[in-house]
């Protein structure tokens, strides 16, 4: 999220892009969690998490895929076949279950 310049909210059901939200600002990262919580998505496919916008990001329940290196279309298709790694914890964080927003389930996924 903290390289990212562009915030693109799809509708992975319809197979259909809503909206495309731009930011310059130096904190990229908290501002694209704000509008994801605000846009009311379900998921968000990024690349590592800072701690802030980590926080506001599983606060609100949207749940985080680890989808860096990969195209928006083929995120889309790797989150939608159910291949796309949980982000469980902020980048530099305390692991999996160091956190007070539930249990990470990233240790229920088979390969």
């Amino acid at each position: 999220v903290d390289e990212a310049q562009y915030l693109i909210i799809f509708d992975s059901e319809k197979l259909e892009l809503l909206k495309v939200i731009e930011t310059d600002t130096d904190e990229r990262d908290i501002f694209f969690a704000r509008k994801t919580v605000e846009e009311n998505c379900e998921a968000i496919l990024c690349g590592d998490i800072l701690e802030e916008a980590f926080e506001i990001l599983a606060g609100a329940g949207v749940t985080r895929y680890l989808a860096s290196g990969e195209s928006a279309g083929k995120a889309v298709e790797l989150m939608n076949e159910y291949r796309l790694p949980l982000i469980c914890d902020y980048q530099g964080g305390p692991g999996c279950g160091g956190h007070s927003h539930g249990e990470c389930h990233e240790h229920d996924f088979e390969d």
